[in-house]
């Protein structure tokens, strides 16, 4: 079977939306992210959320709730993270990756 990798930043927004709708039809796909820490936006732009590859959707959802959940609900973070939660555990770094893709 054909094996797929989805890549942005800190595999948070698009790879994980391309990795759902792809998942949803039956595709082997994997995401991942390229940076070397996973940014989501803050209170202010010079502020924004900073986070370790690796740390489960459900820890970073629940650091944002505990910050401002009017906010991060408003900007749709915690929707995005509701459906990283459903696809995988936590945001994956490609550099760390050994496996081969097609």
């Amino acid at each position: 079977m054909v094996k797929f990798a989805v890549i942005c930043a800190s595999n948070m927004n698009r790879s994980m939306e391309g990795h759902h709708q792809l998942k949803k039809h039956g595709y082997n796909i994997q995401s991942y992210g390229t940076g070397s820490l996973v940014r989501l936006p803050g209170p202010s732009a010079n502020q924004p959320n900073i986070y370790e590859f690796g740390t489960p959707y459900t820890k970073i959802y629940s650091d944002l709730v505990s910050q401002n959940k009017g906010l991060y609900a408003k900007i749709g973070l915690l929707e995005m993270l509701e459906r990283n939660q459903k696809v995988k555990l936590a945001p994956q770094k490609f550099h760390d990756e050994y496996d081969d893709f097609d």
